[in-house]
């Protein structure tokens, strides 16, 4: 049997829309991580309720996305939106729909999850063997949310408590921030408030551009233990400071030779604040052929030469690349 996790949750508001709501509001933030099932004898009314939660939140992330003008907040916002808008809710078994990515099941037609199904929220009283035919199916570090404790999860089925997966997360944390001290960085140095800081990042970004692969491979082992562990509580001093290594990482990658993707615009928490960022942009170059002599100037010649083969034609969201120019909306 595969090592999988528990978290037991409770919520105090009752009835099947507010349920819904909790559920879509922690799916939201693993929703990058595969497909999710969860288990209800009603499964056709929960999935009705949970599209609407999750319609609401797609909503007020639009709001969000119209009410700024930061380019690494629009990028975050739009790559989130387009993301669930395209996530397809099925009642249907993932045999009859097997391109669904949250299914919604009675208790007695779990013998088949997805493939890759890394969230399953157990929303009704299930039996100890249904619950072990289920694990059975899961991916290691998969994850079980149970809003009621009538199965022994730990006891009985060998879970282990989520905590251990957020403990995970320190740890790769430990490993990233002594990596960085190789290079004399220092993350919180890192958070973008002035220009200051600003004239950091590029000192960090010119530095890790020399060890890109190297960075990128410590950085992608944070962010998958991140994306295990979601949701997380944290401090604003440690959201700021995750927040300021992934953006690092995300623009290493984006400048950095070899194929881009968005796989770091996917590390946000339940708080919703990575890549919020709001940079003195009248401070900056305000176009590519201004920031290669500008970086230049400074020292800073892998960044130049960096930005100088994005503007000569890489196949890239530039906002995304690097805080030059400033955005166009």
């Amino acid at each position: 049997m595969p090592s999988c996790y528990i978290e037991i949750r409770t919520t105090a508001a009752r009835g099947t829309d507010s349920i819904a709501a909790d559920v879509m509001r922690h799916l939201h933030a693993r929703q990058h991580l595969g497909k999710a099932v969860i288990v209800y004898e009603q499964s056709v009314g929960m999935l009705g309720a949970a599209r609407k939660q999750w319609l609401k939140l797609s909503r007020a992330l639009q709001k969000q996305r119209a009410s700024t003008l930061n380019a690494d907040k629009i990028l975050k916002y739009t790559h989130s939106i387009t993301h669930m808008q395209h996530m397809h809710f099925s009642a249907k078994s993932p045999l009859e729909n097997p391109e669904a990515d949250v299914y919604f099941l009675r208790p007695d037609e779990l013998s088949i999850l997805p493939v890759h199904c890394w969230s399953v929220y157990v929303l009704d009283t299930i039996s100890w063997e249904t619950a072990r035919k289920m694990l059975g199916q899961l991916p290691t570090e998969a994850l079980v949310v149970a809003y009621n404790q009538a199965v022994p999860w730990e006891e009985g089925l060998g879970l282990q408590p989520k905590n251990h997966l957020e403990l995970r997360v320190e740890d790769e944390w430990r490993q990233a921030m002594q990596f960085l001290r190789t290079y004399d960085i220092a993350v919180d140095k890192l958070i973008i408030s002035d220009m200051q800081s600003v004239e950091t990042m590029d000192n960090a970004l010119d530095t890790l551009l020399g060890v890109s692969a190297r960075f990128l491979q410590v950085a992608q082992g944070f962010q998958r233990a991140l994306e295990l562990a979601r949701p997380l509580r944290l401090s604003k001093q440690q959201r700021e400071q995750y927040d300021a290594l992934v953006l690092l990482a995300h623009r290493v990658q984006a400048l950095a030779s070899g194929a881009f993707t968005q796989h770091f615009l996917e590390s946000y928490n339940e708080d919703d604040t990575f890549f919020l960022y709001d940079v003195v942009r009248d401070l900056a170059p305000t176009d590519l052929a201004g920031a290669f002599a500008y970086h230049m100037q400074a020292g800073r010649t892998r960044l130049a030469h960096a930005l100088r083969r994005v503007s000569e034609g890489r196949v890239i969201d530039h906002q995304a690349a690097a805080h030059y120019p400033p955005p166009i909306v």
